[in-house]
């Protein structure tokens, strides 16, 4: 009897159908920062992931928009995701004063950061981890940064999740700065946002 060949994994950039679920794996990805954002802007008896969805799926000039997405498949099924883009420069104090307290220390460290090819999240769904996806999305990360002739990598990790921080240190990836974590309603407890950079020029 003919065994079944197993579906090799796929990289692809995300579709606009894809929304709902690149909703989740943000949120997945900053601690459920993501959907606390969303519920500040949600209309009384809305889902916080209803206005992430319509973000991610609308909203082009947004930075988590499903055109700066690449999308982890297995077999099919989508296992989980990574958003990019490249961060602005001259951020402002003023600017960054004006966003949400929990965003602030982040939008710090993105102003420390300006000109970088940025992963603003990636995560997979627990079922498919440990299977070198995430290598394969850091690597789709680095292959588009030189593709736009930017030299370096970054993103944030938080001090409490260990399995990721291991992850982008055998990835190549360093500590660059840090700042004190702000807890919002359901968040990890106390500890501190990392930025880590990879230098590819």
């Amino acid at each position: 009897m003919r065994q079944a060949v197993p579906h090799p994994p796929q990289i692809r950039p995300a579709t606009r159908a894809d929304a709902a679920s690149l909703a989740i794996i943000g949120d997945m990805a900053t601690r459920r920062l993501f959907s606390h954002l969303w519920g500040l802007a949600a209309g009384p008896g809305q889902s916080p992931f209803a206005v992430g969805r319509g973000i991610i799926r609308d909203h082009a000039e947004h930075f988590s928009h499903f055109t700066n997405w690449q999308v982890a498949e297995q077999a099919g099924e989508i296992a989980g995701g990574m958003d990019c883009c490249r961060l602005p420069e001259g951020v402002t104090a003023e600017a960054i004063a004006q966003s949400p307290p929990v965003a602030q220390p982040l939008n710090a460290l993105k102003a420390i950061a300006g000109g970088t090819w940025y992963i603003v999240a990636l995560a997979l769904f627990p079922e498919f981890r440990g299977q070198g996806l995430g290598s394969r999305l850091l690597a789709k990360a680095e292959a588009d940064a030189q593709a736009q002739n930017i030299a370096r990598l970054t993103l944030m990790v938080a001090s409490f999740n260990p399995d990721a921080q291991r992850l982008y240190q055998r990835s190549g990836f360093h500590e660059w700065a840090r700042r004190p974590f702000t807890p919002f309603p359901g968040s990890d407890p106390e500890g501190a946002w990392i930025l880590m950079y990879k230098d590819i020029g």
